[in-house]
């Protein structure tokens, strides 16, 4: 009987999540399927951002954490190696990226909109080694959004960032919004110093963004959030971004299977698969998915280019 509960529960959701999105003209799917690969150990409860390097899955924690980034093994997902960041704190880190030059850890959380003191902080890839720990010194590029006047602290609004990718020229960030549930999409140059971010294009992202990763090699952005009241998490595909940003055409995509998981980073791994990890919350321990895009970036999205 409970079983059949569920599986009515369940259908209810997936159904409207279609009827709510039936009109979209991002292409809904309306069930994608994640691979669960393992709970995260308690050290990354809190896990915020993603990378993949040197076959390794790199994470950090969020707000008030140590400045460490954690190494994490992909085949038991341990946390092997350690790389503390020297001369700067973890106020509220919320992303982290590569571009295979550099090291990028975005230090920007604005749940109350009223930070000044925006950062991204830079090292160099090279300076993780192959096994072990290490602490480096990193070089900092603080910013502001250039659309944003009001400082005052408030609980809704749409001057909070959790998610950055880079390209080979340039730093991109989806802002998170609390108030309207869509995104702008901002762009920085790669380099220390005081920068504003400029608003560059944006979407109706229907929830919170909250991780992204951009593949060179087939041109792909992912993008992963959360619906705020449900902790419905969610996938976008946007399959032709160029490095204006200019081209934003996207397929979004349902996970009811996983209600109630706050997903937060996403990386690519290879071409058409990601890791993706979500942070603890009272249904779930922390942990970490596979999504594989693969038929559907180089068969479905290129037909429609």
């Amino acid at each position: 009987m409970k079983k059949t509960i569920v599986a009515i529960v369940l259908l209810l959701f997936m159904m409207a999540g279609c009827k709510a999105q039936s009109g979209s003209s991002s292409g809904y799917s309306p069930l994608f399927m994640l691979e669960m690969k393992a709970e995260l150990p308690d050290e990354v409860r809190e896990t915020s951002g993603l990378f993949f390097q040197n076959g390794r899955l790199w994470t950090h924690n969020d707000s008030g954490g140590v400045p460490i980034l954690y190494g994490i093994d992909t085949v038991n997902f341990k946390v092997v190696q350690r790389i503390t960041l020297a001369n700067v704190l973890n106020t509220d880190w919320e992303d982290v990226c590569t571009d295979g030059v550099n090291v990028y850890v975005g230090d920007f959380g604005n749940n109350r909109g009223n930070r000044d003191d925006l950062k991204i902080f830079i090292f160099p890839l090279s300076a993780i080694p192959a096994e072990g720990d290490a602490t480096v010194t990193v070089e900092t590029l603080s910013f502001r959004f250039g659309d944003q006047t009001n400082f005052k602290k408030r609980k809704v609004h749409d001057f909070d960032c959790e998610s950055m990718f880079a390209t080979e020229n340039n730093l991109y960030l989806f802002s998170k919004g609390w108030e309207t549930g869509t995104t702008r999409l901002y762009r920085l140059p790669k380099k220390p110093g005081n920068h504003v971010a400029e608003v560059v294009n944006g979407f109706n992202s229907q929830g919170l963004i909250t991780g992204a990763d951009y593949d060179p090699n087939s041109a792909t952005l992912v993008v992963v959030g959360y619906v705020k009241s449900l902790l419905k998490p969610f996938l976008y595909l946007i399959y032709d971004f160029d490095d204006a940003g200019v081209k934003l055409s996207h397929r979004r995509f349902e996970m009811p299977q996983w209600p109630g998981a706050q997903t937060e980073g996403i990386c690519f791994f290879n071409e058409g698969r990601c890791f993706i990890s979500a942070e603890v919350t009272p249904a779930y321990s922390s942990r970490v998915f596979v999504a594989d895009f693969r038929k559907i970036i180089f068969k479905d999205l290129k037909n429609n280019k």
